[in-house]
């Protein structure tokens, strides 16, 4: 008897077993990123920390410093040697008298004098050059303060256009639903509610125009204060 309610019940249990291999628990949707936000300072701080132009300027301030450092160098004494009439050719004839009798040795040491304050001249010209590598640099950074505000602005206008044509949208929304309810009960024709609902769609277009200039914006932005320095998803 025990054995028969025991096969009746693992009878029962393989729809169930099927069913849960047929249909799998769901897996969990992975969390949305959250929309970062950033303000004018904060872009103006990642396009001076990350730009990749700007970091290219940089690095002329340190190639300027490296070219004083060589400039202000002294010359090195040169050691000299060299030797003449060796029988390189006649082996047979070199002996240590043909050395001492016929073979000639120079050895010298030279150090160069400059005169007229060259090295000092070459440091100045170095000194000067790095200075306009910085004063460039200064340029650049100022260029890129007034890019990223500029664009910046771009920005948070289009969204003030957004926000300026959604409220029309829906304002207009509202006068087609009010001539939809007119049209109902034959208040209005159907030709004064079509012209209505037909305008419905330029508010349409505005609006997606709209944001397609706001993506615009942004992705210029982005490039000016670099790609890798925000997420995909950031606003303002």
């Amino acid at each position: 008897m025990r054995k028969r309610m025991a096969f009746a019940i693992a009878l029962l249990a393989l729809p169930a077993c099927a069913l849960a291999q047929q249909n799998p628990p769901a897996a969990p949707a992975p969390p949305q990123a959250a929309t970062v936000r950033i303000t004018l300072d904060e872009a103006i701080r990642l396009a001076l920390q990350h730009n990749h132009a700007l970091q290219a300027a940089r690095s002329t301030i340190l190639h300027s410093q490296a070219q004083e450092i060589t400039a202000n160098l002294r010359p090195n004494p040169v050691l000299s040697s060299d030797a003449q009439f060796l029988p390189i050719f006649q082996p047979n004839q070199f002996t240590v008298d043909y050395i001492n009798n016929q073979a000639q040795f120079d050895l010298g040491i030279g150090y160069l004098f400059e005169r007229g304050k060259k090295r000092q001249h070459r440091l100045e010209a170095a000194k000067d050059q790095t200075t306009v590598s910085r004063s460039q640099v200064t340029d650049n950074e100022r260029t890129i303060v007034y890019n990223v505000s500029q664009q910046f602005i771009d920005v948070v206008l289009a969204q003030s256009t957004i926000d300026f044509v959604r409220q029309d949208f829906n304002s207009f929304q509202k006068t087609v639903d009010i001539s939809e309810e007119r049209y109902k009960p034959g208040d209005m024709s159907e030709g004064d509610y079509l012209k209505i609902k037909l305008q419905l769609l330029q508010f349409r277009t505005d609006l997606s125009a709209a944001r397609l200039s706001k993506v615009q914006a942004i992705a210029a932005l982005r490039q000016l204060i670099g790609f890798e320095s925000v997420p995909d998803s950031f606003d303002f």
